[in-house]
């Protein structure tokens, strides 16, 4: 998947959208099948982006997401996200990992980076180009200012709410200008429940 059809489905620069879209992220040790099916009604009820699956499934995935229009990521190795024909790779967020993975996958997928709370590992990754950075936007901010309208206010490069976030959560996070946002993890457990999830989230995001 080139990376231009990719950034199609990926959009979420702030200069192009208002809310954020959604950021899922499969869990570890769910069947395929069950994880297609949770993607496909998520699909229907919500704005998803973008998708974070596990090595493990991501052949058995890739291919069903990138139909419903999500770009799909491999937490894993960068031949992973060649085999399945996924659009990249997420890592952690220090400048050794994401150079390597941007040598590994080339120029044509995206690199994600997860830098948690470490506002240091964020503008590291990005400098080592990481196309987007993912944050735990509830870790403890600095000088009383989230580390997310920390990033939204600095850089043009996407971020992601990593942390579950609940409808409750908007108001606080909102404000905050996340590109993407994750939605809770209950929506793995069945399509009916990634239904609810998502539908909560959109009639919050308006």
């Amino acid at each position: 998947m080139a990376r231009g059809q990719a950034a199609a489905r990926c959009q979420g620069a702030r200069n192009q959208v208002t809310a954020p879209r959604l950021f899922l992220v499969a869990p570890e040790g769910v069947a395929a099948a069950q994880l297609v099916s949770c993607i496909k009604a998520a699909c229907e009820a919500g704005d998803v982006a973008s998708l974070l699956v596990p090595s493990a499934v991501a052949k058995d995935v890739t291919a069903a997401a990138q139909e419903l229009g999500v770009a799909v990521m491999v937490s894993g190795e960068a031949r992973d996200a060649a085999r399945a024909g996924a659009d990249g790779i997420q890592v952690e967020a220090n400048t050794d990992d994401v150079a390597a993975a941007r040598g590994s996958i080339g120029k044509d997928r995206f690199v994600g980076a997860y830098a948690g709370g470490s506002r240091h590992f964020a503008m590291e990754a990005a400098e080592a180009g990481a196309d987007y950075i993912a944050f735990d936007q509830k870790a403890a901010s600095v000088g009383g200012e989230p580390i997310i309208r920390w990033w939204s206010d600095m850089m043009e490069i996407p971020c992601v709410a990593f942390t579950p976030v609940e409808p409750a959560d908007l108001d606080i996070l909102l404000p905050q200008k996340p590109d993407f946002i994750r939605p809770s993890d209950a929506m793995w457990q069945a399509p009916d429940l990634a239904r609810l999830v998502v539908s909560a989230l959109m009639q919050r995001l308006g």
